[in-house]
C-alpha cells in the first residue's frame, strides 16, 4: 500500500478544519445563541465561528508550507507548497464559500460576517509569516515568498 504524500495529508487536514468551521457558519441560525455561556452579540458569535478559517488561511497554511518544504526538501519547494496550499484552501474553498455567502445568504448578519471576513483575511495575511508579510527582515518570519508588501 502506497503512503499518502505529506503534502496531500497536510492539505486534507487543513481542508477538514476549514470545512468544519464553514459548515458550522453555514448552518448557524443567524441569531445569537447561548453557546459558550457568555452573552455575545451575533456578530461576535459569527466572527468566533469563522476564526478557525482565518487561522488556517493566514497562519497554519503558510507555516505548514514552510514546514513541508524544510522537512522534505527532496520532494517540495516552498513555492510549490505555498501554491498548493493557497490554491486548495483559499482559492478553491474559503474564498468561494465566503463570497457566495456574502452575496446570497438570506440572513443579514451572516452576509455581514462574510463581508467582514475579507477584511480580516487581508489584515491577517499582512502579519508576519503570512502571504503578504512585508514587516520583518528576519527570514524565519518572512512570508512564504520572502518579504512582501511593506505597510504604509
Amino acid at each position: 500500500e502506497e503512503e499518502a504524500s505529506p503534502l496531500l495529508s497536510a492539505l486534507d487536514d487543513l481542508e477538514s478544519r476549514v470545512v468544519t468551521a464553514l459548515n458550522e457558519f453555514k448552518s448557524h441560525p443567524g441569531t445569537a445563541t447561548a453557546a459558550g455561556g457568555a452573552k455575545q452579540s451575533i456578530h461576535q458569535e459569527l466572527a468566533s465561528i469563522l476564526r478557525p478559517v482565518v487561522e488556517v488561511s493566514a497562519h497554519t497554511g503558510p507555516s505548514t508550507a514552510r514546514a513541508l518544504a524544510s522537512s522534505y526538501p527532496q520532494n517540495y519547494t516552498i513555492e510549490m507548497c505555498v501554491d498548493e496550499i493557497y490554491t486548495r484552501i483559499n482559492s478553491e474553498l474559503i474564498l468561494p464559500v465566503i463570497l457566495e455567502s456574502a452575496q446570497s445568504d438570506t440572513i443579514p448578519a451572516k452576509r455581514s460576517a462574510s463581508l467582514a471576513l475579507f477584511h480580516t483575511l487581508h489584515s491577517e495575511w499582512c502579519k508576519p509569516g503570512s502571504y503578504l508579510d512585508g514587516s520583518t527582515a528576519a527570514p524565519s518570519l518572512a512570508g512564504p515568498y520572502g518579504p512582501g508588501i511593506s505597510p504604509g
